[in-house]
């Protein structure tokens, strides 16, 4: 019986799929295409149709459509999994249902589309089906454009949605955790606590917000024109399960394709900006929708470009967001540009107006560090000390987060030239404000948790490699937990993983994607499935796939077993070393002597 992955894999064609993401053409047993995750102008990007496998020459990326999905899409194993087995039309007996986890995810997601609906059907044939239809034509919006961002209107009472979904037959408390209702607790005579819940979304314009791959995550809701405006003018859903306001870029779903095809991606600042623009036919526009730009939206639109055009409203807080922004994206090696109309509206009003125009000033956006440096020195005078102080804080404190040396040197060259000021005495200011606010890079999440990377012991490498031989062959891995040998049993003893490869071996039929649905620990298995594809397969400088035979993996497995013996070896004259030095201080010559003879012993050995 194959396993979920392996059943997956021979229902869904590698090349079919990923032809949906990049073009793919024919060359020879392969087929090739510009690489997805770097830019390059040759491609390099390789698919192999037999082997259901993909590489890049280039960057050096690869894997099987799973590893590509999360490659991508920039999501975990298991999501993809998911994805993949809808596709393919498998159940996953492993991840069945239960009420703590991924049935209550399910559920939400659930609830949450069908609220969409229902605000659409409220739109088109419902209580907005004027007013707000014919707001939505007044913004200059066609018909057609309404309906694939899917808008909808949520009428005005305090128990529509939640009477609709309950009389649906989910639960009252199923539907709060969707953030689509408001608790209102009250205390009762008898001292109890009853819970009451209304809806959230009420005489608003609904905009569904939905995730990378276009699922339903939550809703933006504008006040209804001739609403009562002393309300917030946009409620947002708050934080969920599945809504994450930091992780969210409103149209992401859409525009995704089109930010790779174009190499760069606009943002904007509101839902009514994003929708214009792609009416206009800028469809790579995302917004940040209700919250300042966070580096995690930042890793999401890296995934499909290195480059940004930010269109921000030209006013004070337009500008302070902007510049905060692009200070955020340098530190990622981000490029910015920042798009200038020359009369201050946002975008759904300039495409409205002349969506040309739009298009126009777009294409002609400017860097980002040029904008703010032709800013400043408007702003403040170059001539005097005071002005040119003022000027060289603020340029230099953007400065400070490039990652780029080259970069800072030539900002540095030119406020220097700008100002007339040394630009020793420049790079000075700058590493004074470097050195007292550290942001010229970003640390990766893991980073900052655990503080800086150590480099890897060479035995964490070994051991890594044995790994990869053992998965990338079934026949290496049976012999493996077929011998008696007294590293791999260590290895066994200090390493999780390699006590799960030899015992649970047996078990997976000492196949790879069948270890992996036996697994629970879902962290380890996109790891152990860069390290299978990294030691299957070779790649040769003529493009080549080939697999190492099975004697030769075996052959490499006692290499390494035997050079983790020499690291030990080396890792215990180390110590005894430490230990004679200490001796030799304490004057504890009979400690010396046997210490000297372990050495010498051991030394032996390892020769």
């Amino acid at each position: 019986m194959n396993s979920n992955t392996e059943d997956i894999k021979s229902r869904i064609n590698i090349v079919d799929f990923i032809g949906e993401y990049v073009k793919l053409q024919k060359a020879g047993i392969n087929w090739k295409a510009n690489c997805p995750f770097h830019n390059e102008k040759t491609p390099s990007f390789m698919v192999n149709e037999e082997k259901q496998i993909w590489h890049c020459f280039g960057c050096g990326k690869g894997g099987d459509i799973f590893s590509f999905l999360m490659e991508i899409e920039g999501i975990e194993f298991k999501e993809a999994l998911k994805i993949l087995a809808e596709r393919a039309g498998v159940k996953l007996s492993q991840y069945a249902y239960n009420p703590q986890t991924a049935d209550n995810k399910n559920r939400t997601l659930e609830i949450l589309e069908l609220a969409a609906k229902f605000y659409e059907k409220q739109l088109w044939s419902g209580a907005g089906k004027n007013k707000i239809l014919n707001y939505f034509y007044d913004r200059g919006l066609k018909k057609e454009t309404v309906k694939e961002f899917r808008l909808g209107y949520a009428p005005p009472g305090w128990r529509n949605i939640l009477n609709f979904l309950t009389g649906r037959g989910y639960k009252t408390e199923e539907i709060a955790r969707t953030g689509l209702l408001v608790e209102k607790t009250a205390n009762s005579e008898q001292g109890t606590v009853n819970k009451n819940y209304y809806d959230r979304f009420r005489d608003r314009i609904i905009f569904p917000i939905a995730d990378v791959m276009g699922k339903v995550v939550g809703f933006s809701a504008r006040v209804a024109p001739g609403g009562d405006e002393s309300q917030a003018k946009y409620v947002n859903t708050p934080e969920t399960e599945v809504y994450h306001k930091s992780a969210i870029l409103y149209g992401i779903d859409k525009a995704k394709q089109k930010i790779k095809n174009k190499d760069f991606a606009l943002l904007v600042e509101g839902n009514m900006d994003v929708i214009a623009s792609h009416q206009a036919g800028i469809k790579n526009t995302v917004a940040v929708s209700g919250t300042a730009l966070t580096s995690q939206q930042l890793e999401i639109l890296k995934r499909y470009s290195d480059n940004i055009k930010m269109f921000f409203d030209m006013d004070e807080a337009g500008q302070t967001a902007a510049l905060k922004s692009a200070e955020l994206a340098f530190q990622k090696d981000i490029n910015v540009s920042i798009v200038q109309l020359k009369k201050g509206k946002d975008a759904a009003d300039a495409v409205k107006e002349n969506p040309k125009e739009f298009i126009k000033e777009v294409n002609n956006s400017v860097s980002a560090m040029e904008h703010f440096f032709n800013k400043f020195f408007t702003n403040y005078n170059p001539d005097d000390a005071h002005g040119k102080k003022i000027i060289a804080q603020k340029l230099l404190n953007i400065v400070k987060n490039f990652s780029s040396e080259i970069e800072k040197a030539h900002w540095i060259k030119k406020i220097s030239q700008k100002l007339e000021v040394e630009e020793k005495a420049l790079a000075e200011i700058l590493n004074k404000i470097e050195t007292k606010s550290p942001s010229g890079s970003v640390k990766s999440d893991s980073e900052n948790e655990s503080g800086i990377w150590e480099a890897e012991k060479k035995i964490e490498v070994i051991q890594r490699e044995i790994i990869g031989l053992l998965l990338a062959d079934s026949r290496v891995w049976e012999k493996a937990t077929e011998v008696n040998n007294e590293y791999l049993t260590l290895l066994a003893s200090q390493n999780v993983i390699f006590k799960d490869i030899l015992e649970k071996g047996k078990l997976a039929e000492f196949k790879f994607e069948k270890f992996l649905d036996i697994l629970e620990e879902e962290g380890r298995k996109e790891d152990l499935r860069k390290i299978y594809f990294q030691s299957k397969y070779q790649f040769e400088d003529n493009r080549e796939i080939t697999e190492r035979p099975f004697e030769d993996s075996w052959k490499l497995v006692k290499k390494y077993l035997n050079e983790i013996k020499k690291e030990l070896y080396k890792e215990k004259l180390r110590i005894i070393i430490k230990d004679i030095a200490k001796a030799e201080k304490n004057d504890d010559k009979k400690t010396v002597k046997l210490l000297m003879e372990d050495f010498s012993e051991i030394s032996q050995k390892l020769n």
